[in-house]
């Protein structure tokens, strides 16, 4: 395989890999319509509340109703309890924030597989501007995907973790324009998606010992 043929197919591979990537994360969701935002409100208000979701129903739903299709950013501020707030007939034990990473390690699953991911987290913040252990930003591809989310068996599930480890919390849903996003990472991968792949076809021509077709 000549050279110039190794490189097409390897920027072809890198090129499959950056436009695959590109459209899982800047996919644009059609804008929730009514009967989209009743199905998942009765799907989430059927979740037990203990440990379900807790949703302020009436700020989701109109949340839900302003949606125009655009990726969303929450800002998450929160305070954990120093032993974790279990119901004691479950026998499970750890910190606050230890319940919380029991949480967040579902949390990551279910957005990665939506296009959103976390952009921001940080266990320190002035004092001066409250008493936060963790503060925490979150890039989500559409308000779509984040009900989605919500609508889950799995959130419903991990959320009994999420609110034994909140002492307070407060959170901004935000859409910003000069957060970072996913798309430098994206071409950055593809990238080294082209490399290895030249790389590894010049191998296979070196160990063939063929140089003059290499």
């Amino acid at each position: 395989m000549n050279i110039v043929k190794r490189i097409g197919i390897s920027a072809l591979a890198g090129g499959a890999v950056f436009l695959a990537l590109i459209y899982w994360y800047q996919w644009s969701a059609s804008r929730l319509t009514d009967a989209d935002v009743d199905d998942y409100m009765n799907r989430i208000e059927a979740q037990s509340q203990n440990p379900g979701g807790r949703h302020d129903l009436p700020a989701l739903r109109k949340f839900l109703n302003e949606d125009d299709g655009r990726p969303i950013y929450t800002v998450n501020l929160y305070k954990f309890h120093d032993v974790a707030d279990y119901p004691a007939a479950l026998g499970l034990t750890g910190s606050g924030e230890e319940a919380y990473d029991r949480f967040s390690s579902v949390m990551i699953k279910l957005m990665a597989v939506r296009g959103s991911h976390p952009v921001f987290g940080s266990s320190w913040s002035d004092q001066a501007n409250g008493d936060w252990d963790r503060i925490v930003i979150v890039r989500y591809r559409s308000r779509r995907d984040l009900v989605d989310l919500f609508a889950t068996k799995e959130f419903a599930e991990a959320s009994l973790h999420k609110w034994a480890s909140i002492k307070s919390h407060d959170r901004l849903l935000v859409q910003a324009l000069h957060l970072p996003g996913g798309e430098v990472p994206i071409f950055i991968l593809a990238l080294i998606v082209t490399s290895m792949a030249f790389f590894s076809s010049s191998r296979r021509c070196l160990e063939k010992q063929d140089a003059d077709v290499c």
